[in-house]
Protein backbone atom coordinates (compact mmCIF):
# COMPACT_ATOMS: atom_id res chain seq x y z
CA UNK A 1 0.00 0.00 0.00
CA UNK A 2 1.02 3.70 -0.58
CA UNK A 3 2.06 5.40 2.34
CA UNK A 4 -0.54 8.00 2.26
CA UNK A 5 -3.87 8.60 3.75
CA UNK A 6 -5.31 8.08 0.45
CA UNK A 7 -4.44 4.56 0.21
CA UNK A 8 -6.40 3.06 3.83
CA UNK A 9 -9.20 2.76 2.48
CA UNK A 10 -8.43 0.90 -1.14
CA UNK A 11 -6.03 -1.33 0.82
CA UNK A 12 -9.05 -2.09 3.71
CA UNK A 13 -11.43 -2.94 1.06
CA UNK A 14 -9.08 -4.88 -0.89
CA UNK A 15 -8.47 -7.49 2.35
CA UNK A 16 -12.02 -7.42 3.19
CA UNK A 17 -12.60 -8.77 -0.17
CA UNK A 18 -10.39 -11.45 0.26
CA UNK A 19 -12.13 -12.18 3.69
CA UNK A 20 -15.54 -12.22 1.98
CA UNK A 21 -17.48 -15.28 2.89
CA UNK A 22 -14.43 -16.57 5.79
CA UNK A 23 -15.81 -14.50 8.27
CA UNK A 24 -19.00 -14.54 9.98
CA UNK A 25 -21.01 -12.78 13.18
CA UNK A 26 -19.08 -9.39 14.09
CA UNK A 27 -15.93 -10.37 13.05
CA UNK A 28 -15.59 -8.73 9.67
CA UNK A 29 -16.06 -5.41 11.48
CA UNK A 30 -13.67 -6.04 13.96
CA UNK A 31 -10.94 -7.22 11.12
CA UNK A 32 -11.87 -4.06 9.66
CA UNK A 33 -11.69 -1.72 12.34
CA UNK A 34 -8.43 -3.07 13.16
CA UNK A 35 -6.95 -2.77 9.95
CA UNK A 36 -8.45 1.22 9.32
CA UNK A 37 -6.83 2.49 13.04
CA UNK A 38 -3.35 0.45 12.44
CA UNK A 39 -2.99 1.79 9.06
CA UNK A 40 -4.49 5.05 9.48
CA UNK A 41 -2.07 5.33 12.77
CA UNK A 42 0.77 4.28 10.60
CA UNK A 43 0.63 6.95 7.88
CA UNK A 44 -0.48 9.90 10.43
CA UNK A 45 2.50 8.75 12.93
CA UNK A 46 5.23 6.75 11.79
CA UNK A 47 8.44 8.44 13.44
CA UNK A 48 11.62 8.92 10.82
CA UNK A 49 9.03 6.33 7.80
CA UNK A 50 10.22 7.08 4.53
CA UNK A 51 7.20 8.26 2.86
CA UNK A 52 8.09 7.27 -1.16
CA UNK A 53 8.16 3.48 0.69
CA UNK A 54 5.29 1.31 0.75
CA UNK A 55 3.86 -0.29 3.82
CA UNK A 56 3.29 -3.94 3.61
CA UNK A 57 0.27 -5.82 4.37
CA UNK A 58 0.25 -9.69 4.63
CA UNK A 59 -3.08 -11.88 5.33
CA UNK A 60 -2.93 -15.28 6.50
CA UNK A 61 -5.91 -17.32 6.50
CA UNK A 62 -6.46 -20.79 8.17
CA UNK A 63 -9.25 -22.88 10.23
CA UNK A 64 -9.00 -20.92 13.22
CA UNK A 65 -7.51 -18.02 12.92
CA UNK A 66 -7.21 -15.06 10.44
CA UNK A 67 -3.89 -13.12 11.05
CA UNK A 68 -2.91 -9.91 9.37
CA UNK A 69 0.80 -8.31 9.54
CA UNK A 70 0.98 -5.10 8.93
CA UNK A 71 5.61 -4.29 8.37
CA UNK A 72 6.09 -0.18 9.11
CA UNK A 73 7.62 1.36 5.60
CA UNK A 74 11.85 1.63 6.12
CA UNK A 75 13.42 4.40 8.83
CA UNK A 76 10.11 3.63 10.80
CA UNK A 77 10.67 4.24 14.54
CA UNK A 78 9.89 1.12 16.76
CA UNK A 79 5.94 1.83 18.03
CA UNK A 80 4.82 -1.18 20.29
CA UNK A 81 0.87 -0.25 20.77
CA UNK A 82 0.68 -2.11 23.63
CA UNK A 83 2.27 -0.08 25.43
CA UNK A 84 0.81 3.09 24.71
CA UNK A 85 -2.49 1.78 24.24
CA UNK A 86 -5.32 2.72 27.29
CA UNK A 87 -8.47 0.67 28.68
CA UNK A 88 -11.47 1.44 25.87
CA UNK A 89 -13.31 2.11 29.43
CA UNK A 90 -10.91 5.35 29.61
CA UNK A 91 -11.13 6.60 26.67
CA UNK A 92 -13.77 9.53 26.26
CA UNK A 93 -15.85 8.39 23.47
CA UNK A 94 -16.98 11.70 22.44
CA UNK A 95 -13.04 12.26 21.62
CA UNK A 96 -12.19 12.65 17.66
CA UNK A 97 -9.11 11.38 17.94
CA UNK A 98 -7.28 8.98 20.84
CA UNK A 99 -9.34 5.51 20.80
CA UNK A 100 -7.52 3.37 17.52
CA UNK A 101 -4.85 1.97 19.71
CA UNK A 102 -7.78 1.15 22.56
CA UNK A 103 -9.66 -0.40 19.76
CA UNK A 104 -7.27 -2.28 18.27
CA UNK A 105 -6.74 -4.21 21.56
CA UNK A 106 -10.46 -4.25 22.41
CA UNK A 107 -11.13 -5.65 18.93
CA UNK A 108 -8.22 -8.15 17.81
CA UNK A 109 -7.76 -11.66 19.73
CA UNK A 110 -3.70 -11.19 19.26
CA UNK A 111 -2.10 -8.91 19.22
CA UNK A 112 2.10 -9.29 18.76
CA UNK A 113 4.80 -6.20 17.62
CA UNK A 114 8.51 -7.00 17.04
CA UNK A 115 10.68 -6.83 14.36
CA UNK A 116 10.71 -9.62 11.40
CA UNK A 117 12.84 -9.63 8.32
CA UNK A 118 14.53 -6.73 9.77
CA UNK A 119 11.28 -4.30 9.63
CA UNK A 120 9.00 -3.76 12.30
CA UNK A 121 5.46 -5.69 12.12
CA UNK A 122 2.48 -5.58 13.91
CA UNK A 123 0.72 -8.80 13.71
CA UNK A 124 -2.92 -8.89 14.38
CA UNK A 125 -4.72 -12.04 15.11
CA UNK A 126 -8.60 -13.06 15.14
CA UNK A 127 -10.24 -16.51 16.38
CA UNK A 128 -12.64 -17.74 14.03
CA UNK A 129 -13.54 -20.54 15.99
CA UNK A 130 -14.85 -17.97 18.91
CA UNK A 131 -16.62 -15.92 16.47
CA UNK A 132 -19.06 -12.93 18.32
CA UNK A 133 -16.58 -11.52 20.81
CA UNK A 134 -13.08 -10.50 21.26
CA UNK A 135 -11.01 -12.39 23.87
CA UNK A 136 -8.26 -10.95 26.35
CA UNK A 137 -5.29 -9.24 24.08
CA UNK A 138 -2.56 -11.39 24.19
CA UNK A 139 0.28 -8.45 25.58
Amino acid sequence: MPNCLEGVDPTVLTVMSKLEGALSGDLPARVQICLSEALYNLVIHAKGADASVPIDVGLTIDDDTVRLEIFDPAGAAPFDLRLHARELAQVDLMAERGRGLSLIMECADSVDYGTSNGRNRLSLGFDRREEGSASEPVN
